[in-house]
C-alpha cells in the first residue's frame, strides 16, 4: 500500500472544475493508475481531499495498491514548481501500529444510516444532519473498526458541507463532514483494515479515508 499527498493549485482552471465535482476529481484520480489496477485483491484506492485555513493550502490524500503517476493530474491542477507529489510505503506503517497507541486522526465521512424497512431488508440510507448526530455516528463506526476515542471531547466535526453534483443526468447530494482528534488503538488488525479499506459509504466520493499522525507534545 501507498500513501500520496498531492498539492492542488487552486488558481488553475481545471483544478477547480475538478474541485467543484467529486465525480470528475474520482476520475482524475483512477486516472493516475493504468486500468483496471486502482484496486488489487479486494483493496480499492481511497481519497480524501484536505483545506488548510488558507485558500491554496489544498491538499489530496490517496491510499492505494500502486503508488500513482501524478503525471496527467499535475498538468490539471499541480504546481509548476516543485515536485507534483509525494508517495510513501505504507506497509512499514500499517504493521507497526500496536494496541493501546495514540495518535491523532483525521477522517472524512459521509455520517448516513441505512433504515430498515417492515420486511427488515435495508432501506432508504438517511443522513445525519447535526455536527452532534455525525461525531456520534463517526464514534460508534470508529469502535467497530477496532478504534476507540478515549476522551470525547478530543474528537470533534471540524468541517461539514453538503456536496451537490452532477453523476450520470441526475443530482447527488452527500452530507460531508471532517472529524479531527485523538484516537487509540484497541484492535490493530480491524485499524489496518480500516485504514486501507475505509470507513462508511461514498468512499468513491472522497469519503471514509482516514490518516493518522504522532501525537504532539
Amino acid at each position: 500500500m501507498f500513501l500520496t499527498q498531492f498539492d492542488i493549485n487552486v488558481a488553475r482552471r481545471d483544478a477547480m472544475r475538478l474541485l467543484a465535482s467529486p465525480e470528475r476529481l474520482h476520475a482524475a484520480v483512477l486516472s493516475a493508475f493504468p486500468p483496471g489496477q486502482s484496486t488489487s485483491d479486494d483493496t480499492r484506492t481511497l481519497w480524501r481531499l484536505d483545506r488548510g485555513p488558507a485558500k491554496h493550502d489544498t491538499r489530496l490524500m490517496i491510499v492505494s495498491p500502486l503508488q500513482p503517476d501524478l503525471t496527467t493530474l499535475n498538468e490539471q491542477a499541480g504546481w509548476s514548481t516543485g515536485v507534483p507529489g509525494r508517495s510513501a510505503d505504507y506497509d512499514p506503517f500499517l504493521r507497526g501500529l500496536q494496541p493501546g497507541s495514540t495518535w491523532q486522526f483525521r477522517c472524512t465521512v459521509n455520517p448516513t444510516t441505512a433504515i430498515r424497512t417492515a420486511s427488515g431488508s435495508r432501506g432508504k440510507r438517511v443522513a445525519e444532519v447535526t455536527a452532534e448526530q455525525q461525531l456520534a455516528w463517526f464514534i460508534g463506526r470508529a469502535e467497530r473498526h477496532g478504534f476507540a476515542v478515549p476522551v470525547k471531547d478530543q474528537a470533534r466535526v471540524t468541517r461539514r458541507e453538503v456536496l451537490r453534483f452532477r453523476r450520470q443526468g441526475s443530482t447527488v447530494t452527500l452530507a460531508v463532514a471532517q472529524v479531527d482528534g485523538v484516537i487509540q488503538i484497541q484492535d490493530a488488525d480491524a485499524a489496518r483494515e480500516a485504514l486501507v479499506h475505509g470507513i462508511g459509504p461514498a468512499k468513491g466520493y472522497g469519503c471514509g479515508l482516514m490518516t493518522l499522525a504522532p501525537m504532539t507534545k
